[in-house]
Parts: C-alpha cells; structure tokens; sequence
C-alpha cells in the first residue's frame, strides 16, 4: 500500500474541478439537471467521517493509552490492536482522503460555473450546495489525511533513518557471519 501524498490529492481534486465544470457546461447547455449531491449525502460522509473518527480513536487508544483515556493503563492488560483493523484504518482513511478530494474538486468545477450564473438565477441553491461539499470535501481529505498519518509504524531502530530500508537496519542481516549459523 502506498502512502498519501499532498500532491496526489490535489492532483486528483483539480482532475475532478476540471472534469466537472466540463460536464457542467455540456449538461448545463442541453438544460438538463445539474450534476450536484443533493442535501441529504451530507449525512453520508458525516458516517463516513465519523467511522474512520471512531476508528482514528481506537487507534489512538491503543498506542497511546495514558493520553487518550485521560487515565494511565497498564500495558499488559490491553487487548491487542488486530493488525488487521489498523490496515483497515489506513485503507478506510486513505479512501475517504480521495473521496473528499474527488468531492471537494468536482463541486468546485460546478461551483465556478455557477458563480457566473450568480445575477440571473432567482434561487441560488445550486451554489450554496457546491460550497458545503467543497467544505464537506475539504474536510474529510484532510481527516483521511490525518488518519493515514497515524497509522503508519514506527521504524525498529528509533535512531536511524526512515528511509533505509528493512526498516531502519543497514542491511537484512546481521553482522558477524552472514546471518547464517555453521557448525564447529
């Protein structure tokens, strides 16, 4: 699995941006509805942000669990985190970043097209619903962003680079003989 990167969400919000607002005129000039989320798909991406919250916290909870319960417990008795489950953060998160970048860009294609329409439309609904899923968008990139921060491991050896690989050791054996065992 890949890491998120800032370029790509950006990268893949500004393809949605000019995608639809090229829809938009398309659609636009043949008098058809226009190509937003209704209303009530906020709520969805409110579930979906507050899962992958609810799932960040877990997290959270286990790597950290002084800090994030407000109370010190002991590391013994903790049920383990299911590795499982935190790759399923990461996934979840990373998911979420692209739709909320996806979301965010589209809207804000359609939402340019709309500002030009601003002073010869009687109801300017079609706008104020681009601008809460640009806010909505915007919102859940940065949370998945966040969240696939988080999970990401530490490498073995604290002192050394992050990027070398096998993490953090120079090399996949170790010194002395080769890694491997002979018989005296």
């Amino acid at each position: 699995m890949r890491y998120l990167n800032l370029l790509s969400l950006v990268a893949a919000a500004a393809v949605a941006a000019a995608v639809g607002w090229s829809i938009n005129h398309v659609v636009g000039g043949a008098h058809r509805s226009l190509l937003i989320l209704p209303w009530a798909s906020l709520l969805a991406e409110l579930a979906a942000a507050l899962a992958v919250g609810y799932l960040w916290l877990r997290l959270r909870a286990y790597r950290n669990p002084g800090k994030a319960a407000g109370r010190r417990r002991d590391p013994a008795r903790r049920a383990p985190y299911d590795p499982v489950w935190a790759v399923g953060t990461a996934a979840a998160a990373q998911a979420t970043a692209y739709y909320g970048a996806l979301c965010a860009g589209w809207h804000a294609g359609i939402g340019v097209d709309q500002l030009a329409l601003l002073g010869m439309r009687s109801t300017q609904e079609p706008l104020w619903q681009c601008i809460a899923q640009v806010v909505a968008g915007i919102a859940l990139a940065v949370l998945g962003w966040v969240v696939e921060k988080s999970c990401r491991l530490p490498p073995d050896d604290p002192d050394a680079e992050e990027e070398t690989p096998y993490g953090g050791r120079p090399d996949p054996y170790p010194t002395g003989e080769g890694g491997y065992a002979r018989d005296h």
